[in-house]
């Protein structure tokens, strides 16, 4: 079983891919944060096996959130983002130790990318990131 937490401050976001991830029984959504703080705290809390999180999020943004957990308790961290431009985003948030990187759908269709998605939560799940220092 797959512990999921999704950090993602728009709720109807987090709502559409609890309802996705939920379709695979092998994956549990152990949480949701609705900011930054929060999936810092849940992520020390819960000890999912990744964090889905969004890029921008209320009180700290993923790169800060990022930097606490991989130096406190790493985590493998998906980062999946609407920000621009995304690839700037993507070189930062891994340069900071997050595992995985992925755009959300422009059309809001998360079955678009479903499978890509639970693939990259299995994959980047079973990993186990290294402590860091900034």
């Amino acid at each position: 079983m797959t512990k999921v937490l999704i950090a993602e401050d728009s709720t109807v976001i987090q709502k559409m891919i609890t309802a996705l991830l939920e379709k695979d029984k092998s994956i549990q959504i152990v949480g949701t944060a609705g900011n930054g703080e929060e999936a810092v705290n849940k992520t020390f809390d819960l000890r999912p096996d990744i964090v889905l999180m969004d890029y921008r999020m209320p009180k700290q943004n993923a790169p800060d959130c990022i930097k606490q957990i991989m130096s406190q308790q790493p985590t493998p961290i998906l980062v999946i983002t609407s920000a621009e431009p995304a690839e700037e985003k993507r070189r930062e948030v891994m340069s900071l130790g997050a595992l995985g990187f992925m755009e959300k759908p422009k059309s809001m269709d998360y079955n678009s990318i479903s499978l890509k998605l639970m693939t990259q939560i299995k994959t980047l799940s079973r990993i186990k990131p290294a402590r860091r220092t900034y």
